[in-house]
């Protein structure tokens, strides 16, 4: 393990990584939580059903699919910093909000957050690919992996606990949204660079054609990735409403937190492998070890059998599909500008 472990070293110490991964990681616990906070708030404070909470979960996850393409667009025009800082504002003033909302509203209003949602991933990964080496890349992905599990693996507990204990109104303004809001400042201060200094900007007229790079690979992505998020959100909402029926919902913050350690372990041992594995074997098991945790009984011992999916590595290390034959510009130029609309 030492030379895994010297790896992930050498990412850190890379300029302004660390700190810029500690600063993301309080954006995305928040962001991991947002759901399971409106969740909470829905079935807890106005005493509506969990078809009701999951309506507006797929109402802001829906916006955020859409606002993912335009976030980007945007921080390749403007910049990271504008972005950061417009998409904060828009976060205070929709949870700020939340308490006030009646549900009739409540739901187009989450479709608008999830819009506007702080691009923190976004720029983090961006970030990763234009300050470290190609060596260092898949130990560098595979740590931010692993705070996207630190972050589930705190968020939705604290949000399930502290909803639970506290006012479920007070938790999703007070804690979330002031937490999506300093992440999302807290990136802009920093500025992370988006781009090596030897990557060369095409320009408009640059950007590769939407059939350039949306071929079956791509399409099997997406795919995959759609079915990856509809599993685990399924599972989330899966695990708070076994539990709420016995009467044990606290147990809920346990059982998530159980789920995402168990993701921690799996994503750093992808990280230390000297080869990467398929990636739909990878989703593949995850999608066999599911099928046992579903069965499972209800009560604090389903942890177990959750965990074991966990073990997987949910979000594998990506790699770039879009860089087309004889282009000089680096893979985070091509996929960066794939995954922009053209005008």
């Amino acid at each position: 393990m030492v030379a895994p472990v010297t790896s992930y070293r050498q990412v850190l110490a890379a300029p302004g990584m660390a700190p810029l991964l500690g600063v993301s990681l309080v954006a995305r616990v928040a962001i991991t939580a947002d759901v399971m906070a409106l969740t909470m708030y829905i079935v807890l404070g106005l005493h509506m059903s969990y078809a009701a909470a999951g309506g507006v979960a797929a109402a802001m996850t829906a916006g955020m699919a859409l606002g993912g393409p335009l976030a980007g667009r945007m921080v390749d025009r403007r910049g990271p910093r504008i972005v950061l800082l417009v998409t904060a504002a828009a976060q205070v003033v929709f949870w700020l909000g939340v308490p006030a909302l009646p549900y009739g509203i409540l739901l187009p209003a989450a479709g608008a957050a999830g819009l506007l949602m702080v691009p923190a991933q976004l720029v983090t990964r961006q970030a990763i690919t234009a300050t470290t080496t190609a060596g260092q890349r898949r130990a560098a992905f595979a740590l931010e992996s692993v705070q996207g599990e630190l972050s589930y693996m705190v968020g939705p507990p604290i949000a399930i606990l502290c909803a639970s204990q506290l006012s479920s109104g007070v938790v999703a303004w007070g804690g979330v949204g002031a937490a999506i809001a300093a992440g999302g400042v807290g990136i802009a201060l920093l500025n992370p660079p988006l781009r090596a200094d030897s990557e060369i900007d095409a320009g408009p007229a640059g950007r590769p054609r939407l059939r350039e790079w949306m071929g079956p690979r791509m399409i099997a992505v997406l795919v995959m990735a759609f079915g990856t998020t509809m599993l685990l959100s399924g599972t989330d909402l899966a695990i708070v409403a076994t539990l709420k029926a016995v009467g044990q919902v606290s147990w809920a913050a346990v059982v998530v937190a159980v789920y995402g350690a168990s993701s921690v372990v799996g994503g750093l041992v992808y990280g230390a492998l000297s080869r990467p594995l398929s990636t739909w074997l990878l989703l593949g098991l995850l999608g066999l070890a599911t099928i046992p945790a579903g069965l499972a009984p209800a009560g604090p011992g389903c942890a177990w059998p959750v965990s074991v999916p966990g073990c997987s590595p949910r979000r594998p290390c990506p790699r770039s599909p879009t860089r087309s034959a004889g282009s000089r510009r680096p893979a985070c130029a091509a996929s960066r500008r794939a995954f922009s609309p053209r005008h």
